[in-house]
């Protein structure tokens, strides 16, 4: 491979590395204007604390409740399923908090949330604090009931999923609203609160977001979103409005809470980020936790337009729970319509994302461990490549045969440039060698790399998950400290692997010093580039390097040394002298009489 084809491919591993870089380090943001906070009841929970309010924001109107109503105290209701335990508050007639017990540490969504999931309020960035009693309740469900000022009734009906497509983290939500006044009643925004979500911990490199999807043109916006550009101005808060809204919701790095509906629907969404307090929790000397962000927002209905006694229905589902493909799949399959499985945002490798998470849970399945379905997965994709990598691999080596000749045309051409490459090129083409054929595997891994690191971003099933001295496949193996500096051993290893590697490939004779000093470089870039995020993604790369070891010395023992040889030029004529092509496939004729005798000229040859 000539010096430009190492330049090209080099600078574009590069300039994804930086971008990955620029992505997981850039989350320092500047201290955003809270979200303006109702007063707290005697009843908030502990983990939500009071924010200043903002000075260039003011929060529209909450709607108050009715006075007979407002001093009911608050009830809170738990309903469980083995799998969540869902709380359920009066105040706000909604999910207050959902404590997913299936995780290693017993998640709870929602613990930084301003009110309840589902509650209603008139206005963007507001929720209300209407009194809402039970009217129904059982182990698997629970119904509130609530009259505003203006008489609506709004009747909220919660239960859990059953049959096909059914999911414990998934929550029936069935909404009415009746119109109960002595005239008719029109609105054009009632919004529902879809909760609050924040990292695991304040030095988390993946940040929480707000998410949304029209009708399959999913997108998500982080709290790094609402930064500082480089150009200045600071954007405070998401506002848009859609045609065929199906589900918005907050999302973190592993989980996820959304409201969903059935068909499309005009909607409307609004969300913006607060600091979180962690002034009396374990975080409060972590340096990172004054700037610690969550995020949260709401989606609204379409205008409600209600006569007098006339009532309007809603087909809302809740999911509360881990973002894993295989499970959100489940539930579209049965309720394609929701679309669920578009929360997974992998971007333009959203394929191979889903083939990989596919193939890898199918090694879990067999084998219990996600290290060792890393392992294998690898050794699947390379082995496919391994033709692509043999013919590489010779087109290296015979590349380091050519060298000589092209040492030779480097210095009878040293001063005429152009002409020193016309005549490389017209020697690659004589010998039929492909000067960029060894970075072709490379080419080829790039989006194989970027879509295990797409998919490692949001893989909730390796949270937790150990393997080896590993403690979880999701962060960075940390085995200690030296000098306040971690110590991850894989990434290490990774590097190692990756020079070893580098010393059993074949590199042309012609490779220069800055040639050599770029691919020196490489295995420190990825080392930057995995050293921090999770490590499952430095053991794929690392037992691809022992695969590439591995392919290099049966290569070099069993395989066939190639030879260089000239290519046979291509025969342009005829045996008679005629060009070949088209005009020799036409039909002979007999030509004019030759003179002197000997029959007529011919075009074949007797």
């Amino acid at each position: 491979m000539d010096r430009k084809a190492w330049i090209v491919v080099t600078f574009c591993l590069i300039g994804m590395g930086l971008n990955g870089w620029w992505m997981m380090t850039h989350q320092q943001p500047q201290k955003v204007a809270p979200a303006p906070v109702a007063a707290p009841s005697n009843n908030t929970p502990a983990t939500t604390g009071t924010q200043p309010s903002t000075a260039t924001t003011t929060s529209p109107k909450i709607e108050a409740a009715t006075p007979e109503v407002a001093s009911v105290p608050e009830q809170k209701v738990e309903l469980n399923n083995g799998l969540v335990t869902y709380t359920f508050t009066t105040k706000g007639g909604g999910v207050l908090t959902a404590k997913l017990l299936d995780t290693k540490d017993s998640v709870i969504l929602n613990s930084h949330g301003k009110a309840a999931v589902g509650a209603i309020s008139g206005a963007a960035k507001s929720w209300d604090d209407l009194s809402y009693k039970i009217v129904e309740q059982d182990s698997k469900r629970i119904v509130f009931e609530a009259e505003t000022p203006e008489h609506l009734v709004y009747r909220k009906d919660y239960s859990f999923t059953e049959g096909n497509g059914s999911d414990p983290h998934l929550l029936n939500y069935a909404l009415s609203i009746t119109n109960k006044s002595t005239a008719k009643i029109t609105k054009d925004s009632l919004y529902i609160y879809t909760g609050a979500a924040s990292e695991l911990r304040p030095d988390e490199i993946m940040k929480s977001g707000f998410c949304w999807n029209d009708a399959g043109d999913a997108d998500t916006k982080d709290t790094n979103y609402f930064n500082p550009g480089w150009f200045g101005g600071q954007i405070t808060e998401i506002r848009k409005d859609f045609q065929r809204l199906r589900w918005a919701g907050v999302i973190s790095r592993f989980y996820v809470m959304l409201i969903s509906t059935k068909e499309d629907q005009l909607g409307k969404v609004w969300a913006e980020p607060f600091i979180i307090d962690h002034n009396n929790d374990e975080f409060k000397n972590d340096p990172k936790a004054a700037k610690d962000m969550a995020i949260h927002g709401g989606m609204s209905l379409p205008p409600i337009d209600l006569n007098v006694g006339e009532s309007k229905s809603y087909d809302l589902r809740m999911y509360f729970g881990p973002k894993i493909y295989r499970d959100l799949v489940k539930i579209d399959n049965t309720d394609p319509d929701r679309q669920h499985r578009y929360v997974m945002f992998y971007g333009w490798v959203t394929r191979i994302c889903q083939f990989l998470v596919w193939l890898m849970r199918v090694f879990y399945d067999a084998l219990g461990n996600w290290g060792i379905a890393i392992i294998l997965l690898t050794i699947t994709v390379r082995s496919c490549l391994w033709p692509l990598q043999s013919r590489a691999n010779n087109s290296m080596k015979r590349m380091g045969k050519l060298s000589p000749k092209i040492k030779e045309l480097q210095a009878k051409y040293k001063d005429e440039p152009q002409k020193q490459q016309t005549e490389m090129m017209k020697l690659y083409k004589e010998y039929g060698v492909n000067p960029i054929g060894g970075c072709l595997p490379m080419l080829v891994q790039i989006p194989v790399f970027y879509g295990f690191f797409s998919a490692l971003k949001y893989a909730a099933e390796l949270r937790g998950q150990s393997f080896l001295w590993v403690n979880d496949l999701s962060l960075p193996d940390t085995v200690g400290h030296v000098f306040g500096i971690a110590v991850n051993p894989l990434p290490l290893v990774m590097v190692a692997t990756q020079y070893l590697q580098m010393q059993f490939t074949p590199q042309p004779q012609t490779t220069d010093n800055t040639q050599k000093n770029l691919m020196k470089f490489m295995p420190l870039m990825f080392l930057a580039f995995c050293y921090t995020f999770a490590s499952a993604l430095a053991l794929y790369w690392t037992t691809t390097n022992i695969f590439g070891i591995f392919q290099a010395v049966v290569q070099k023992r069993y395989g066939k040394d190639p030879e260089l040889e000239k290519v046979a030029p291509v025969n342009t004529t005829s045996p008679s002298g005629s060009t070949s092509g088209s005009s020799s496939k036409k039909k002979d004729k007999p030509g004019p009489p030759r003179l002197g005798g000997g029959g007529t000229k011919s075009t074949r040859n007797d």
